[in-house]
Parts: structure tokens; sequence; C-alpha cells
């Protein structure tokens, strides 16, 4: 009986041996597989010159490698692609949006603040390639429990950064269910900024503008205690501007960036070397401005197929109404708007060629104002003021990516970063318009459905 017990303790430990050597170990099973895309011309988000000939290698939902043929190597066993004569860059960010506040991207009607509305706009900012979305201070209470399950895996879309509740002038004009604080005196500041530091919002946002004299200015005294207060809860606080003058202000404050462009007059070299040495960012809105009278002037762009491409169904009539176009022409301040514009273009250059940190944003998602494609006409309109394309795709990509915290997480193609990027048919270095030659969009590492050239072409 011993030597039948010894005799099968040794039958067992050979068999329990033999199955380590034998069978494959856990992690190989559970390698994901590798892809990589070669030949393409590689613009990675960092300002670096684009590279021709390139080989870009992802693993799961990240880069691995980028650079150009013969410096990467491709890994064995891995799915090549061959995409040579198109362009790869990342997908863009948009430092200053709003969700949910419209059905169909036209209309105002209230009560579409959900969480299925939400979804289904960071799914459309997905399809025009971009893969990260600010929400800028009109969200409502279901935008929490998006931005917690879209961390937790669970919720796709473009990736929401969120300003919950805003602050704004308590007698400035308003929208049925606008959620943002109204504090009359600095100590109702204070403690709205308690209130929503509970919620743990991404940054506040604030405005600081009176409508061009329709409405009341929020007073110093009460955004001082925003600014405070929000430090104070290790909040960065941004501003809603339109004036040269407010902007100094705010800077005085201690504001940690600008939402808009300065419309009213040049900036001057106070402005530019105080932005500087604090290291304070602007996000022009270019394409906000243009549409305030877009509609009315009927713009080339209203024709342009990968605009209408993502249009939901109802949106064009509203926009083309004779109703909707008359009432832009009568705007009494429609002549202001042209030129709040042309200010803010001249603005940018300014800015830009001094050295000030440029970022880049639409203040899409306000009715009319489409999410996806207003990103795309902003890479326009800030090239048409004077900045290269390389420099209007770095301040959507890299320089927004740093802004919220995630250069190391996003925003740029190199090694350690998600693969979100798009697959362009042509280069947009040589014009920027060629953003919208979309072939493909990845995210996390797998290509989405989106708002391509076929998609148009069997409109």
């Amino acid at each position: 009986m011993k030597f039948m017990s010894r005799w099968f303790t040794w039958v067992m430990l050979f068999t329990f041996l033999g199955t380590l050597i034998t069978c494959p170990r856990a992690d190989a099973q559970t390698k994901t597989q590798q892809i990589v895309l070669k030949g393409a011309r590689l613009i990675d988000g960092t300002g670096r010159p684009a590279i021709e000939n390139s080989v870009l290698v992802i693993e799961g939902d990240h880069v691995v490698a980028a650079g150009k043929s013969g410096a990467v190597s491709i890994p064995k066993d891995a799915t090549v692609q061959d995409v040579s004569g198109k362009t790869i860059m990342p997908a863009l960010i948009n430092l200053h949006g709003h969700l949910g506040l419209t059905a169909n991207g036209a209309d105002s009607v209230p009560g579409h603040y959900t969480q299925e509305n939400v979804v289904k706009q960071l799914n459309k900012y997905l399809a025009y390639g971009v893969a990260t979305v600010a929400s800028f201070g009109q969200d409502e209470d279901p935008i929490y429990s998006v931005r917690d399950a879209q961390r937790a895996g669970s919720l796709g879309g473009a990736r929401v950064y969120t300003a919950g509740h805003g602050f704004l002038e308590y007698t400035g004009k308003t929208y049925p269910n606008d959620a943002r604080y109204r504090p009359q005196t600095a100590d109702e500041a204070r403690a709205d900024v308690r209130e929503l530091a509970t919620h743990h919002p991404d940054y506040i946002k604030m405005w600081v503008d009176d409508g061009l004299g329709r409405g009341t200015k929020m007073q110093p005294a009460v955004y001082q205690a925003i600014i405070n207060e929000g430090h104070k809860q290790h909040i960065r606080v941004f501003a809603h501007e339109f004036y040269l003058a407010d902007a100094k202000s705010l800077l005085a404050a201690g504001l940690d960036g600008f939402a808009h462009s300065i419309r009213d007059q040049p900036v001057d070299d106070e402005l530019i070397k105080t932005m500087k040495a604090k290291g304070i960012f602007l996000i022009p809105t270019l394409v906000r401005d243009e549409v305030l009278f877009a509609y009315a002037d009927n713009l080339q762009w209203l024709n342009d197929p990968f605009f209408l491409a993502g249009l939901e169904p109802g949106a064009l009539a509203i926009i083309r109404s004779p109703e909707n176009i008359e009432k832009g022409r009568k705007d009494p301040d429609i002549a202001k708007y042209r030129a709040g514009l042309e200010m803010a273009k001249k603005n940018l250059k300014t800015l830009s060629d001094a050295g000030v940190k440029i970022a880049f944003g639409t203040d899409s998602g306000i009715p009319t104002r489409f999410p996806g494609y207003f990103e795309h006409r902003e890479l326009q309109l800030m090239v048409e003021a004077g900045l290269t394309p390389m420099q209007a795709i770095v301040a959507a990509t890299g320089t927004n990516a740093e802004i919220l915290g995630g250069a190391k997480q996003f925003g740029t193609l190199q090694a350690g970063r998600r693969a979100d990027f798009m697959v362009l048919d042509a280069n947009p270095l040589d014009d920027i318009h060629n953003t919208e030659k979309l072939s493909a969009v990845w995210q996390a590492g797998k290509t989405v459905p989106s708002v391509s050239s076929k998609t148009i072409s069997g409109n």
C-alpha cells in the first residue's frame, strides 16, 4: 500500500510538471494582437514635422511606437494595414463645447438634457474625429453619471470633461431649465462654488459679459470670489469674456484661461506680457462668431457635403427656413458680429505670434452650432486668421491635451498615448480643408463609425 501511494504521488507530480511545460503561458494566450498602419504621412500633434512613410504600432487601446519606416520595427505576427498615400493625425480635442441642449442640433425646445441625448451627441462628435469634448458650463446633473461611466469604461462616445453648472450674471438672459448658478454677492458665489465642488467638476466656467450691452455683467467682487474659492477647492476657473478691459481685470483676479477671443479692440502688450508670464491660454472660438451671421449671409460652407452629412433630421429645414434667415438679417447687432469676428482673427494672429498659448474650441452644441463639423470649420478659420495648418492642429490636439491634464494619456501619437486618430485621404498641411477628407476614425485602437468620404459620396 505504501508503494502504491508513493507511485501515485510521483505520477501526479510528473503530470503537473508536464502540464506547466507543454501548456501555453496565460499571458501569451491573452496577449493583445498588435496592429500596424504603415506608409502614411504621420502628424503626431507635438508640432514636430510630419513623418513621411511612417509606421504606427498599436496594441490594445494605445500606441506602442510611431516613427519613420525603418526606424520602427514591425512586430512579428502583427496585423499590418498599408495606408500609403493617406495622412494620420490625432483626433481633435474641443476645449469648448456644450451638450444636451438640443435634440437635432438646431431646435431650442427645452427638455433634451438626458443621458441618452448627451451620449448621442458625444458619438456625433466622435464620428467627425473629435475624440474629446470639454463641456463648458451649461450641463445638468446627468453629465456626472455620463462622465463617471465613461471613466469606468462602461460608456462610449467622445471623452467628456465638464464644468457642471456654470456661473452667470443673475439678470442676464436664460433658457428653460437653466441650471447655472446666479450669485448676487461674493458670499453666495463662494457657497455655490463649494456646492459645485462636491460634484468634482473638471474646471469652473463663468460668464463675464453683458451681451453687447443687453445684459448685466458679473461684478468683479463676485468673479473674484469664484476664482478664489475655486482655487481653494483646487479647481481651475475659465471665463467667457468679450472686452479687453474685462480680460485684464480677470487676469489680475487670477483667472486660469479665456474661453473666447477678445473682440472689441486689439490686444496690447500689457495683456500679452501678463498672459505669457502666467501661462494663460485663449480659446479663439472663431466659428462661434461666424455662425451669428452665417445663416443670414448664406455662407458657402452651408452647402458643404461634409456639413450636410452629419445633420440630424429636421435641422436643415430649420436653419434654411425663411423665418430663421430673416431673423438673422434683421438682428440689430449683425454688423457687430462681423466686426467681432474680424477683430478676433487679428487678435489671434497677434497673440500667437507673441507666443501666447493658443487652445482650440468652438462653442458647438448650442442650437444651430453643430457638433463635429464646427471643429473642422474652426481649423479653417484659424488658418484664415494667419496660423499655419500645423499650428492650428497642435492647438486642437497636443496643447488641449496638456490643458486638460492628459498630455501623457492622449492628444498626441506617441508611445503610451491612446490610439485616438483620424485617417485622411489628403494632407491637411497642404490645405487645412483636407481634414474633411475623412477616411476613418479610430478610438482606443479600434475604428468607429464616422462621417467619412464614403458616407458623403453615398448620400
